[in-house]
């Protein structure tokens, strides 16, 4: 995300994570990895993603996490993923 001088989101730039079609897909992956590096901007999208989408949304990432974790760092890293599932769980 780019955020001017007032802390005012001025655009968001992903290289990696976004994908051509599903905004709601796309708005989740950024909430998901902004709850565990800048959860202060997660907060920012908290609701924008549709309640319809959201459960398939967050299986998806936290499947996606949470198996990249295993494959490739640390049981430490795991359980960061696994907390940032918990939080994000729809109720």
């Amino acid at each position: 995300m780019l955020v001017d001088a007032s802390g005012t989101v001025t655009g968001v730039i992903d290289w990696d994570g976004a994908t051509r079609g599903d905004a709601d897909f796309d708005l989740f992956t950024l909430r998901f990895d902004l709850t565990h590096r800048a959860p202060e901007l997660a907060r920012l999208l908290d609701g924008m993603v549709s309640e319809e989408a959201e459960p398939a949304c967050w299986a998806h990432m936290s499947l996606r996490m949470v198996d990249w974790a295993i494959r490739h760092f640390t049981a430490a890293e795991v359980t960061v993923w696994l907390d940032v599932a918990e939080r994000l769980r729809p109720s």
